[in-house]
């Protein structure tokens, strides 16, 4: 027998076209079309579990919030993060509506302002967005992906660790040169841990007519390539990093005019808790 209360059930508010279209997905990985899955607005579960410290930490919340409202992403940790924003975008819309307000202090005069964020507006600049993975290293063409939300989230955990190691150690250590000597290992052990990362980044090398596509052999060409090679792999990353997130807003302060930029950040439980 049927649930008399069926039609009471959470109904699709928001359709999401994935700024990926799709792509960079593992096979299986999305149930529906790309262009046009269906979103479902937060359950009552959803926002306890967005309040839960440790699943925030973890990533789960927000993992499990995607699985709930956007049943069509079936594996949240594997889809790529440029999708991620836009995810949490529809959920938000689909949850509290089209707008949301958020509080700033005026940089010169320190009043306190609201600007608004059109969040439909928002997706739409996702959806005309195209990844740019191909990087011309002439002689070489490297081709890559976008980090999955998984790999992301790890290298996310692995800095503010490490980040909260050092800052027990420094402030336990009185010497000045060993303060210098802990901060100058802890700069090296970050850029091993981003080095890493970007490493998994890449899907193929093309040289003399070749693709190469093994990542052993990748990952040797990187560790013995000139410091150019992976200098430029970097910028290009950090640079679809400033794109493939919302664009800072500017908001005149009510009080002395002064132009301020607002920057927005979603992945965090205040994204949900606004209203």
């Amino acid at each position: 027998m049927s649930n008399p209360l069926e039609k009471y059930y959470r109904q699709p508010k928001v359709y999401l076209s994935l700024p990926s279209k799709g792509k960079y997905y593992p096979n299986g990985s999305i149930d529906g079309e790309p262009l046009n899955l269906p979103v479902f607005g937060m359950s009552a579960m959803d926002e306890i579990i967005f309040k839960t410290p440790d699943a925030l930490f973890t990533g789960e919340s927000v993992a499990s919030c995607i699985r709930s409202c956007i049943p069509g992403i079936k594996d949240p940790w594997s889809m790529p993060q440029i999708d991620l924003d836009s995810a949490l975008i529809a959920i938000r819309v689909a949850t509290y509506g089209q707008y949301m307000d958020s509080e700033y202090s005026c940089k010169k005069c320190k009043a306190e302002n609201t600007v608004q964020l059109d969040l439909s507006a928002t997706l739409d600049y996702f959806s005309q967005l195209k990844f740019a993975d191909t990087i011309d290293m002439y002689p070489l063409t490297v081709i890559i992906r976008p980090f999955t939300y998984k790999e992301q989230t790890e290298l996310s955990i692995q800095q503010y660790e490490l980040r909260k190691i050092l800052l027990q150690t420094v402030e336990a250590e009185k010497d000045k040169e060993a303060k210098n000597a802990l901060l100058n290992e802890f700069y090296g052990k970050l850029n091993k841990y981003k080095a890493e990362a970007f490493k998994k980044q890449i899907v193929e090398v093309q040289a003399d007519d070749m693709r190469v596509e093994s990542k052993e052999h990748i990952n040797e060409w990187i560790n013995n390539s000139d410091k150019g090679f992976f200098d430029k792999l970097q910028k290009h990353v950090e640079d679809q990093n400033k794109i493939w997130r919302i664009q800072p807003q500017k908001s005149a302060c009510t009080e002395c005019g002064e132009e301020n930029t607002v920057n927005f950040n979603l992945d965090n439980s205040d994204f949900f808790a606004i209203k």
